[in-house]
């Protein structure tokens, strides 16, 4: 079925306007089912109303696809406006602020599309006005605590849940990578909002987003973590689908220039992996491709995207464990380092790193709960 799944995806992309065979009901019960785990629903209904008439579906399983769809129209405009008020808040208190992933994406995708791309939370990049950068991450959170309650911390950042109900994440830095040379040169190159964001019109709107040329970088760090810390689905593929074909349009640095940035952070051979994503799963011409493929590392990802869905959700192999206490953390810890040992020959140095890093944040967290004293996480 993966291959009848990809079809309709990129008809979906508008890539192909057709499926190469007629689906039984039981096939399309299954593309359904897929859809829904890899949080692509919005994207496949555009593939069915693309397909000729002798390819539709039965009217019940279009029936089928109607409800969830509009149900995901309809968050997205929700999401979106707490977005603009968001950052306007910020912004107002005297904040820089860059939105990430997520809402940031919505550029990209055709007007046909854009509300129906599946939305999670805000994600936010916030940095104090006049603050040293040693001290930022506690001056941003020491706002959001004064006006929110959080409800989790990392060193990446703290969540809290908006009047709306929607979540947020506000990131005190855009991400990281595990192994600390490669760490310590991607936080250099993602230093500040100022250098790396530009303001762009989003429905009547300027919010301010990162450069596409910066953001086809940090996008790809962003599947790329997801990959090793929890696994990733095809909405992030499409995501960057869309993303590369902006850059492409748009960039003001070489292909030879970008990739040099990506040896730079560790990601070169998974640049090649997804790469081949890009082409076997969304139809990607060789010529719009960052770098050659690589059909090794990019079958692995593949399967990995396959059998773990959205956000690793769910993969089978990551099955709650048992027991209480001391014994249940002994058994994720296990559990994630058997996970892990699955990246080693591919990416030794992220999986190498991995213990030492969660430890690091462990510990950074335990420290800024004391300090501010944050109850219930």
């Amino acid at each position: 079925m993966t291959g009848v799944l990809y079809e309709l995806l990129q008809a979906g992309l508008g890539v192909r306007a057709e499926l190469s065979r007629v689906l039984s009901l039981e096939e399309w019960s299954q593309v359904y089912q897929e859809a829904q785990r890899q949080a692509v629903l919005g994207v496949l209904a555009c593939g069915l109303e693309r397909l000729p008439k002798e390819q539709q579906p039965p009217k019940e399983v279009l029936l089928q696809w109607v409800a969830p769809t509009i149900r995901v129209e309809q968050q997205n405009a929700i999401v979106f406006k707490v977005c603009k008020e968001v950052v306007a808040q910020f912004e107002k208190d005297g904040f820089r602020a860059c939105v990430l992933k997520g809402k940031a994406n919505h550029r990209y995708y055709p007007a046909n599309i854009q509300n129906r791309r599946l939305s999670g939370d805000i994600d936010i990049w916030v940095e104090p006005d006049s603050a040293a950068s040693n001290k930022s991450a506690g001056v941003v959170l020491d706002y959001v605590r004064s006006h929110h309650e959080i409800t989790g911390l990392c060193w990446l950042h703290c969540n809290y849940t908006e009047g709306k109900g929607v979540p947020i994440e506000v990131h005190f830095h855009p991400s990281f990578m595990n192994e600390p040379c490669n760490n310590s040169r991607f936080l250099r190159h993602f230093s500040s909002i100022e250098r790396c964001a530009e303001r762009v019109d989003i429905d009547g709107v300027e919010l301010p987003v990162l450069k596409v040329e910066e953001d086809v970088i940090y996008q790809m760090n962003h599947i790329y973590r997801h990959l090793i810390d929890e696994g990733v689905g095809l909405r992030q593929i499409v995501d960057y689908y869309f993303l590369l074909r902006a850059w492409n349009n748009n960039a003001t640095r070489s292909r030879e220039e970008t990739m040099c940035i990506v040896s730079k952070f560790g990601m070169k051979r998974f640049a090649g992996a997804l790469m081949y994503v890009m082409r076997e799963v969304c139809g990607m011409e060789n010529e719009m491709l960052l770098c050659a493929p690589n059909v090794r590392d990019g079958r692995f990802l593949l399967s990995e995207i396959m059998t773990a869905g959205n956000f690793g959700h769910a993969d089978p192999r990551m099955s709650s464990v048992s027991g209480t206490g001391l014994r249940r953390q002994i058994s994720r810890a296990w559990r994630r380092i058997n996970r892990n040992l699955r990246f080693f020959t591919s990416y030794p140095e992220e999986v190498l790193w991995e213990p030492i890093t969660r430890l690091w944040h462990f510990a950074w967290k335990k420290v800024m709960v004391s300090r501010w004293n944050i109850k219930g996480i």
